[in-house]
């Protein structure tokens, strides 16, 4: 059995930011009312549960609805009454670039995207089951429900697939063979092992004990009648129809208007109209600053050698190794309890927090990094940092504190706690995301450890700078793989000279979310940059709590809107 370690923390605070909702709301409300009622899965997510006993509608009818929609409400923004106010316009501009992005970005994130081995469809009926509450008998009815509806769900999917493998937007042969490696583990677990029926071993008091019994045996036969049948059938699309049809290459830019795809995902995921060429020199340039730093490190720790034999020296020491997962979830609960306290040292607002820490499922842990999935706003629901255990002796000590800092607390977790308690702003707003700001700022929390009761040796300080190097390296081998045409073969071995101690998963991840990894340097480089800004000009006045609040207290913006909010924030201070 594997074992799993919860860490729940709660921190009350005074109310944080937000704006007095005005008028406009009604338009903003509508419009989301209607996103969350046309995507079931995405309502879940945000801690709505009004249509937990569905799906989204993927049949082409049901795309082209939905995408009329968004290009209605876009044409209607223009002419709406929306309100004047700066919290008004501010959202107003966040929806226009959210609209325009995901419009743009459409036939990718339909016919290429959903394939794929963190974030495919396959995984988002796990991730979804796993949002849902069960804590009544009508929220194990709508699991049920959600495991009888697969079937369709299977069949519409398939459909988008048919219509990929027509327009060449595929994935390549790795990516095919790792979603189709974790299928068949998934289809292999009988009704006592799979997470999809993990609420029916243990239900709450409250149900009576027939009812448990009844709840039990119905999500079960749906399981064995319609989930495994279904989820074989897919399998078996993937193996005899997809998998002979999968792009001649590792690199996006080798399908049909590759190139332009991959300048539309960068757009999407980065927020900004950066070329590749402009992305990968960057990248070269960060990797050869941070490794600089690194050596500073390595002396103040009183080695003389290289960086690449400082890191070897750390990775064969036996106690920079974990023995068990046990071990691993132990640590990071126990860097959370450090950072925790300390947290009023850089926010003057903290938010309402719970979470837990817990591994990634067997079945996917092979090829999916660590991650963080938030709680909803009511803390109805937990958030999870979940940790990537696979072959924990294999996994280090030393990059495990710059981990949890972005992953927890202060990065994902917590900005994404602060962003949906701003009960002032819209839910449109409040439930917006963007990579580059949300990686970015998971990226950026990493340097504040120092603050935060981290980093006490250069061994930690080590890891953090090799953490943020990581994300470097990600800038060149990304724009390598889908811009230049490097082989897998090529990144790995860019990997091995900069940044030996990440897993081959990585490359793998590049290779099926084109851009994605982008997002995490370049938003953490904005966000430096709009830092460094503040201290210059307020000077003496600068308050680091202050601008750390004033960052995230808007929810996740694009880069841009950000840049705007922290000049006027400059020029409030100033006065």
């Amino acid at each position: 059995m594997r074992s799993l370690a919860v860490l729940c923390l709660i921190c009350l605070s005074p109310l944080v930011h937000g704006q007095t909702p005005t008028a406009a709301g009604n338009f903003f409300k509508d419009t989301f009312e209607q996103m969350l009622r046309d995507d079931p899965e995405y309502a879940t997510g945000t801690g709505r549960h009004e249509y937990d006993d569905r799906w989204t509608d993927w049949s082409k009818a049901g795309r082209d609805q939905r995408r009329r929609f968004l290009e209605q409400r876009m044409a209607q923004l223009e002419t709406a009454a929306v309100g004047d106010s700066a919290a008004d316009l501010l959202t107003k501009r966040v929806v226009r670039y959210d609209f325009a992005s995901r419009l743009e970005a459409w036939d990718l994130d339909i016919h290429l995207l959903p394939v794929g081995q963190m974030h495919g469809f396959h995984i988002s009926v796990y991730v979804t089951i796993d949002q849902m509450p069960s804590n009544t008998v009508h929220d194990y009815e709508n699991i049920i429900a959600r495991l009888r509806g697969v079937p369709v769900y299977v069949d519409q999917y398939i459909g988008i697939m048919d219509e990929a493998i027509a327009a060449g937007t595929m994935q390549p042969r790795i990516v095919a063979d790792l979603v189709i490696g974790q299928l068949d583990t998934q289809m292999k677990q009988d009704a006592g092992q799979t997470a999809l029926l993990k609420a029916f071993r243990a239900f709450p008091t409250g149900i009576p004990q027939a009812e448990q019994q009844r709840l039990k045996r119905a999500a079960e036969d749906a399981y064995n009648q319609q989930f495994l049948p279904a989820w074989r059938k897919l399998h078996d699309y993937m193996v005899g129809s997809y998998l002979p049809h999968v792009r001649p290459t590792d690199s996006v830019s080798s399908m049909p208007g590759g190139r332009a795809a991959y300048s539309i995902l960068i757009h999407r995921l980065t927020t900004t109209t950066l070329s590749p060429a402009e992305i990968h020199k960057l990248g070269e340039q960060e990797v050869l600053r941070i490794e600089g730093e690194m050596t500073a490190v390595m002396k103040e720790a009183g080695f003389s050698g290289t960086v690449a034999e400082f890191q070897k020296k750390m990775d064969d020491d036996p106690s920079q190794h974990f023995k068990s997962q046990d071990e691993m979830l132990a640590n990071s609960r126990n860097i959370a309890m450090i950072v925790e306290p300390e947290l009023p040292k850089q926010f003057r607002h903290i938010p309402a927090l719970l979470f837990g820490v817990r591994p990634i499922p067997a079945d996917r842990e092979a090829s999916s990094a660590t991650n963080a999935q938030g709680a909803s706003a009511d803390l109805s629901t937990p958030g999870w940092f979940n940790l990537n255990t696979y072959k924990p002796e294999k996994q280090v000590r030393y990059d495990q504190e710059s981990l949890v800092l972005h992953e927890a607390i202060p990065g994902h977790i917590f900005q994404g706690a602060v962003g949906r308690q701003q009960t002032g702003l819209p839910d449109i707003r409040r439930y917006y995301s963007n990579s580059a700001f949300g990686e970015g700022w998971a990226l950026y929390a990493e340097s504040l450890g120092s603050q935060l009761g981290l980093y006490k040796d250069p061994y930690s300080h080590f890891g953090q700078l090799a953490s943020e190097r990581f994300r470097a390296v990600r800038l060149v081998v990304d724009t390598g793989i889908h811009d230049l045409g490097w082989t897998r073969d090529q990144a790995i071995d860019y990997f091995k000279a900069h940044s030996p101690q990440v897993s081959l998963a990585e490359v793998d991840r590049y290779i099926s979310w084109p851009a994605q990894a982008l997002s995490y340097k370049m938003g953490e480089l904005r966000i430096r940059e709009l830092r460094t800004k503040t201290e210059q000009q307020l000077g003496a006045r600068f308050d680091v709590r202050d601008f750390n609040d004033a960052v995230i207290r808007e929810g996740r913006l694009p880069l841009d809107l950000l840049t705007e909010q922290i000049d006027q924030f400059i020029a409030n201070a100033a006065r």
